[in-house]
Order: C-alpha cells, then sequence, then structure tokens
C-alpha cells in the first residue's frame, strides 16, 4: 500500500506540484480579500467612479496587446521564411493563451489545438509552426528577462541598499552575472551548453535546428522588439488603471509594479498567479505611498486589462473553433470564472436597496450563512476547475451541487442576479456536457483515509476549541464559554472572520494557525474524494486458462503471447467468445492490440462491450498498437486513431546475405566466427544454471543500457517463462554468453517470433547482428517463413495527415531524446522487413493531453 502511494505521488508530483502552488496562490489572494475585507465596499465604489476615458483607453490597449501578440506571431513565422496573416496570429495568440490557463503548456498542447486551423488556412509545414511557436516563445522569455530584472534593479536603487535590500540587490547582481557567464559558456560550448543538452535535449535540438535553417536574424530581433513592446503595453495598463482611479502615476510606479507581476507569471505552473499577483501587486503599490483602497483597486483594474479581458476574447477565439476537445474546456472555465466572482461577491457588501427588501424575506442568519457559502463555495470551484478538465465524474457532481447552491445563495444573500446569472450559466454548461464525466473516485482510498480524515479534522477543532476558551480573556480581550469558543474554532477552520480583535501577537498566530490548519484540512479531503480511480481486478487462475482457450482458437497476433501475460487484466464478452486484455491507470484502459475473437464482426461486439463495461467503471479506452488492416473497424466505432509506429516483419523465404548492401552484415558475421563465437540453439526446458548465466547478461545489459523492464508490449526476465521457451544464444570459445534472445509463441501462421534481446557490455561489436543473421536462419530451417522483428515506435509517418501525427513525426526526426528510435529502425532497416503501421485508437482530442503519462504507466512494473 505505501509503495503504491509513494508510486502515485512521484507519478503525479508535477500535477501535485503545479496544483499545490495554484491552490497556494488562490489562498494568499482570498486571505488578502478576506483580510481587506472593510475595505473592499470602498474598492467597489472606487471602481465605480473610475475615470471613463482613462478605462476606455485601457480597453484600447488591450486590443492593441492582442494587435501586437499576433504580429508578433507573425514576425516569429517571417523568422523561418513563413506567412500567416495577422488574425490568424491573434487568434493563435487569443487561443493558446486561454488554454494554457488550464492545461500544463508544451509540444503537445499546442499541437492539439492550434496548428490545424494554420495549416488548413495558410498553407504552412507543421513543423514550421512548431518552429515559429518556439521562436514566440523564446522571445517572450528574454522580453520578460529584458522588462523584469531591471525593474528590481530599480526598486532596489530607488529605495536605497541597506538592509535587506542590499541582499536582494546583490542578488539580482549576481544572478545576472551568472546568467551572462552561463550565455557566454553555452556559445562557447563550455559546461553550460553540455549541461543544456543533458537537461532539455528537445530544447536543445531546436536551437541546432534553427541554427540549420535558412533563419532571418532581422525578422528574429523584430519579434523580439515586438515582444518587448507587449511588455510595455503591460507597463502602460497598470499607469491607466493608476490614473483612472485618479490617483498620481509616474513611469517608476508602473515598471516595478509590472516586473513584478512579470517574475510572478514566469514561476506561475497555471491558473496565470490569480491571487499571488494581487496580493503582491497591492504591496508593491502600498509601499509607494498609495492607500490600500487605492491599491487593491488599481491592482482589480490592471488585472481586468491584462488578463480577464483577453481571456474572455481568447473564449471568443476558442468557441469559433468546433471541436470536441474545445468544448470540455468551456465549464471549466466557467467555473474558474464563477469561483472567483463568488469569492468576490462574498467578500463585497451588498447594495442596500437589495438587501433591504430581501431582509423583508429572510432572517439575517441566513443571509449571513448564504454569504458564507458562497465565499466557500468559490475556493473548492477554483480548485475544481482543473480537476473537471480530467473528466472526473465526482467533481462533475461537486460542480454541479456548488453551481446550483450558489445559484440560489446569490439570490439569497443580496438579490445579486447579475452573480445568479454567471452560476446558472455555469449550470447550463456543466449540464450539456454531462457525458464527457465518467471518470470515478477512488472509493477504497477514500474508505482508508476516511478516518484519518475526521480524527484531523476533529484534531484541528479540538485544538481550537480549547485554544479559544482558554486563551480569550488573556488574548482576546474576552472570556469565550464552551458555545462561543466551538462557534471561533468552525470560522477560523473555513477561513472566516471571528470578530473578535486580536489583543496579542500570540492571538494573531493562533487565528492564522486555525487558518492554515482548517485550509490543509479541505484540501486533504479534496484530493481525497477526487483522486480518480485506480482498477485493480485481479483475473482468476479460471480466467487466464479460458483466455488461452480463446488464444488457441483465435490467435493470429504476435502480440497474442502478451494478453496473457500476468501484468494484464481480463475482460470477457457476455458470450465468453472473445476477451480484451488490457490495465488500467486512473483515467485509462489500455487494451494491448485487438481483442481475441472468432471474426471482425465478433472483434467489434467486444470492442462495444469494453467500451461499456470501461465506462460504467469510470475509465476511457484506449487500443495500443492496433494494426493497419483493422483501422476500419475502429473509425467505424467512432474512435481517432493516431499512428504510433511501424511493425517489422521479414520475409524468410527471400531473406538473405548476397549483395553489396550486406556486405557490412557479412563482415560482422565472419569476425565473430573467425575470434570463434557460435550460435547455439537451447529447446526447454532449460536448467537453473542455465537461467543463471542468461540474469547475468540481462543484469549487466539493463545496467550498461540503465534501463529497467518494461511489460505490457513485451516481456521481462521471468525465469518462470523462460524455462519453457527455447533460448538462442551468442557464446565465445570459453562458452560464456554475451548475447541472446528467447524464442515465444506466435499466433499468427508460419511467423516466427522473439522477446528478449540482451547482450553484455563487453559483448564484441556486431554480436547482434551475429545473432539476428543466425537466429533468422534457424527460424527458416525450422519451417518458419516470417520472422516479427517487433515495432519501431514514431517511425513510418511519412506525410502527416493531422496535427497529431505531425506531433509524432517532428518528434521523431528531430528530437534528440528520440534518437534511440532512428537508430532502432536503422539497425531492423538492415534485414529488409516489410513495415506495417500500427495505431492508437482513443475516445477525444483532448485525451491525448494526458495518454503520454497513461502509457508510461501501463508499461511500468
Amino acid at each position: 500500500m505505501r509503495n503504491k502511494a509513494l508510486h502515485y505521488f512521484h507519478s503525479n508530483q508535477k500535477l501535485i506540484l503545479q496544483a499545490s502552488l495554484a491552490l497556494l496562490f488562490i489562498g494568499l489572494g482570498v486571505y488578502f480579500i478576506r483580510h481587506e475585507r472593510a475595505e473592499l465596499g470602498k474598492v467597489a465604489e472606487s471602481l465605480a467612479e473610475a475615470s471613463t476615458a482613462w478605462v476606455l483607453a485601457g480597453i484600447a490597449f488591450a486590443l492593441l496587446f492582442s494587435l501586437v501578440q499576433g504580429l508578433m506571431y507573425q514576425y516569429s513565422f517571417r523568422a523561418i521564411h513563413e506567412h500567416i496573416g495577422l488574425g490568424m496570429g491573434m487568434r493563435l495568440f487569443l487561443k493558446r493563451n486561454l488554454v494554457s490557463v488550464f492545461l500544463p503548456a508544451g509540444t503537445l498542447t499546442n499541437i492539439l489545438f492550434f496548428n490545424r486551423e494554420v495549416e488548413r488556412k495558410e498553407g504552412v509545414e507543421r513543423t514550421q509552426i512548431y518552429f515559429a511557436s518556439t521562436i514566440f516563445s523564446i522571445c517572450s522569455i528574454l522580453s520578460s528577462i529584458i522588462i523584469g530584472l531591471p525593474a528590481l534593479l530599480w526598486l532596489f536603487f530607488s529605495n536605497g541598499v541597506s538592509g535587506g535590500l542590499a541582499i536582494g540587490l546583490f542578488a539580482t547582481i549576481a544572478l545576472i552575472a551568472a546568467l551572462g557567464w552561463a550565455v557566454y559558456s553555452f556559445k562557447q560550448g563550455g559546461w553550460a551548453h553540455q549541461w543544456a543538452e543533458r537537461l532539455a535535449p528537445s530544447f536543445f535540438d531546436v536551437l541546432k535546428e534553427l541554427e540549420a535553417q535558412d533563419f532571418s536574424r532581422k525578422d528574429f530581433w523584430i519579434a523580439i522588439l515586438l515582444s518587448c513592446g507587449i511588455e510595455l503595453i503591460g507597463i502602460t495598463h497598470l499607469y491607466i488603471a493608476i490614473e483612472a482611479l485618479g490617483a498620481h502615476a509616474n513611469l517608476e510606479v508602473a515598471i516595478v509594479g509590472y516586473g513584478i507581476v512579470l517574475l510572478l507569471l514566469m514561476s506561475s505552473p497555471f491558473l496565470r498567479g490569480i491571487g499571488a499577483i494581487e496580493v503582491a501587486l497591492t504591496y508593491a503599490l502600498t509601499l509607494y505611498g498609495f492607500d490600500k483602497v487605492t491599491a487593491i483597486s488599481i491592482t482589480f483594474l490592471f488585472r481586468f486589462f491584462e488578463f480577464w479581458s483577453i481571456l474572455v476574447l481568447g473564449l471568443l477565439a476558442l468557441i469559433g473553433q468546433r471541436d470536441n476537445a474545445l468544448l470540455r474546456l468551456g465549464p471549466s472555465f466557467l467555473l474558474l470564472a464563477l469561483g472567483i466572482v463568488n469569492i468576490l461577491s462574498a467578500l463585497t457588501p451588498a447594495a442596500p436597496a437589495r438587501l433591504k427588501l430581501l431582509m423583508e424575506f429572510l432572517p439575517m442568519e441566513a443571509i449571513h450563512a448564504s454569504t458564507y457559502f458562497v465565499l466557500v463555495s468559490g475556493i473548492l470551484m477554483m480548485a475544481l476547475a482543473a480537476y473537471l478538465i480530467r473528466g472526473l465524474r465526482t467533481a462533475w457532481l461537486a460542480a454541479i451541487a456548488l453551481s446550483g447552491l450558489s445559484l440560489a445563495a446569490h439570490l439569497a444573500k443580496g438579490v445579486d442576479y447579475e452573480e445568479a446569472t454567471i452560476a446558472l450559466a455555469t449550470l447550463a454548461a456543466l449540464w450539456y456536457q454531462r457525458n464527457q464525466y465518467f471518470i470515478r473516485p477512488d472509493p477504497q482510498f477514500a474508505q482508508r483515509t476516511l478516518f484519518p480524515g475526521l480524527a484531523a479534522v476533529g484534531g484541528v477543532l479540538l485544538f481550537g476549541l480549547l485554544g479559544f476558551h482558554w486563551i480569550g480573556q488573556a488574548h482576546f480581550g474576552t472570556g469565550l464559554n464552551w458555545r462561543q469558543a466551538a462557534i471561533s474554532a468552525l470560522r477560523t477552520f473555513f477561513l472566516l472572520d471571528t470578530g473578535l480583535p486580536a489583543a496579542t501577537p500570540f492571538a494573531q498566530e493562533f487565528t492564522y494557525s486555525m487558518n492554515i490548519l482548517g485550509a490543509g484540512a479541505m484540501l486533504f479531503f479534496a484530493f481525497m474524494l477526487l483522486r480518480p480511480y485506480i482498477f485493480q481486478a485481479e483475473p482468476e487462475a479460471e480466467s487466464r486458462q479460458q483466455a488461452q482457450s480463446l488464444l488457441g482458437l483465435y490467435g493470429r497476433s504476435s502480440l497474442d503471447y502478451f494478453k496473457t501475460y500476468t501484468d494484464k487484466l481480463l475482460f470477457f464478452t457476455a458470450d465468453g467468445q472473445a476477451f480484451v486484455s488490457f490495465r488500467a491507470t486512473s483515467q485509462f484502459a489500455v487494451a494491448l492490440e485487438n481483442p481475441v475473437a472468432a471474426d471482425a464482426k465478433q472483434v467489434e461486439k467486444a470492442v462495444i462491450e469494453f467500451d461499456e463495461y470501461c465506462r460504467r467503471n469510470g475509465l476511457r479506452t484506449v487500443y495500443y498498437r492496433i494494426p493497419e488492416r483493422d483501422r476500419p473497424l475502429y473509425e467505424k466505432l467512432n474512435k481517432k486513431l493516431l499512428p504510433i509506429g511501424e511493425d517489422a516483419t521479414v520475409n524468410l523465404d527471400t531473406f538473405n546475405l548476397q549483395g553489396k548492401d550486406k556486405k557490412d552484415m557479412r563482415n560482422a558475421v565472419n569476425k565473430l566466427e573467425r575470434m570463434g563465437y557460435t550460435f547455439r540453439a537451447y529447446p526447454p526446458p532449460q536448467k537453473d544454471g542455465f537461467l543463471q548465466q542468461l540474469r547475468a547478461v540481462s543484469d549487466d545489459w539493463l545496467r550498461d543500457t540503465g534501463r529497467a523492464e518494461l511489460v505490457f508490449s513485451q516481456g521481462l526476465f521471468d525465469e518462470k517463462a523462460l524455462k519453457e521457451h527455447t533460448i538462442l544464444t551468442v557464446e565465445s570459445q570459453e562458452g560464456k554468453i554475451v548475447s541472446f534472445v528467447n524464442q515465444i509463441p506466435d499466433y499468427r501462421p508460419g511467423e516466427a517470433n522473439f522477446d528478449l534481446m540482451r547482450k553484455t557490455a563487453d559483448a564484441p561489436n556486431g554480436a547482434m547482428d551475429f545473432l539476428f543473421v543466425k537466429m533468422l536462419e534457424y527460424f527458416k530451417a525450422q519451417g518458419f517463413h516470417y520472422c516479427n522483428l517487433g515495432m519501431v515506435p514514431m517511425s513510418g509517418i511519412e506525410k502527416a495527415t493531422n496535427a497529431q501525427e505531425a506531433a509524432l513525426k517532428l518528434a521523431y526526426e528531430r528530437i534528440g531524446q528520440f534518437a534511440h528510435y532512428r537508430s532502432l529502425r536503422a539497425h531492423k532497416e538492415k534485414f529488409e522487413p516489410d513495415w506495417t503501421m500500427t495505431y492508437l485508437a482513443y475516445p477525444s482530442t483532448l485525451d491525448l493531453a494526458f495518454l503520454p503519462n497513461a502509457l508510461n504507466q501501463v508499461v511500468e512494473l
């Protein structure tokens, strides 16, 4: 249990870190707004009195902001001698900006959502789109550094360099010096160059590719200047926000404030710094003499110009591109927006006229309760927005409940029909997309953690109860009976104001500790309830025997041997005449190739039944390594298909070592024979001592290559299984085994197959070529007509037909971390195999953003 938990956290550590940082930023914002609640009514009045002319100027600059971003995209394409329209560039930016709030940025995400439209309308190849997007990102980072770091230096120098500021100044200078040294070292091919190549090979390959291309430095520098212009627009937005509220603006305040925003945006994983920016910018403005009300008002207006208005434009651009993947983003965006609206609405006073009318129908206690619910629900909604993207059923149910209750609560707390309208729209979007949310939570995990969780909550509340009762008189200036202490404990647990003034620093620290413990407990329960269910039904021995019998009757694939491997779960159709072999992750059931069935009609029936079974269990179905011949069947069932690599099969009847192109292979064979190496075949059963020798070779290979045992579409070193296999070896004159393969059953008539191919670190050059040649000759002598050499991932896509194929083709051809696939292809090409494309069948385009992690999980032990 402990190992599984550690594995879960290790596999999802990036997501957990991103979510934790985002929630921390949100928490900072909520605490800040709650702490300044008394000022928020004045903030609303201040915003209402903002200069219309300046606000319109800010909106105009927001449109200019989008325009310049579009120009920057244009020049990013021009840098590699491609051309797109200005409107296309603006749409690219707006949609990318919106999607990056919810999904991790990256090549795959960008290609999934944006490249298809560029290719179709502008005629630009997908690889060029990738390079242009990379240039765009590089320019954005450079401009953030160019503007952000000088802003901090300005802050340090303008405020003096004594005390803590001196430390900050020294750190900044050291950072700039280190950055300059790193750039010089990188350019000279020194330590920084080597470190970058090892740490980020894909980025390094992009730089090398850009160097190799016909690259326009002039347009690249124009893109950087435009990016700096975008940062200047951001500074202007802050300047306008200050002037719009009647405060005196100066350039220093605008530059320093925006520099802080830039640094927070660079560190924010997703949700774009919501919360943290509001806190940091408000604090920075107060340092320049602005009162709290004015500082908060300026911050809110600036964020409207710089973030929310751009986000709304992005939503409009995204709606214009109809796609199932994009539809799933709509409810998440609305829920995020409703969460923010709820928080702001709860922390600002109700309109007096509406409140007076409402008090004629509801008691004040009910109005206050509605306000508190709106606040807490807003926090939960912002956390739920990210979980909705993953299709979690519990997140959808919680979102439905919170949106519905928010609709009622907004009306009950102040007849806030504007906020209620947003809640209604969110509720409608969630209901319209209800079929997209069926990933179940993990009930066993929830049950196991329920008692410890309740115990933790009880402990926190007991701590608060005793604390408020015992220290009330001494530290809060008033004695509290048990009922009053319990109410205060509950209010601080849910981050609400107790109404008790802190008479001493200890009282303030005690209140903060209750807030932190309460927030931690709520986040723990949210994680517990939303953790995806991991399907773990172990098949019975009888089920494996039944599957083995069906393989004997209907097996026809080189992968069939692995369909009853120990790592697999088995699903049988209702009539028991077909089965699916699969592994499950938190979101997906990944099936290995086709179901085993009598014919295509039965395969189709098995797929339909398996899909329904997985849907009931809260899993999306994925079919891995579907052969080309079965592509129409999955298209008929509305599956999306992605080519993932080609399968190599050697025709043993025509294979030989004749011809100039086989000279190197002949030389390798002759060289090893002269050195005394021999090929041997060991039929089963194998002896334990022999298996120990093979284990030594396998361990040496794993250690030398730095790899780990993988499963799913391949086997691992298992003495029990190897004992029943024919083993083919290459041995030295002294009888030392330097390489081996194991022959496995192949259910395709006339075809031979093998699994492990391993060698020692000191095996002579050409040992694997020698082994393969002798193995093919051996199989031919045994009467086989074909030999399956396995799949080369990501290879064989000659001309991509959609954005997803372009991503794989680009990665295979250009990114260094996949170079070993190219080497594997070159090795297998020596034997002149026939190549057959294989596919990944999956339900939705958006699922591709999560499938790489799922596939990594199913191949791990």
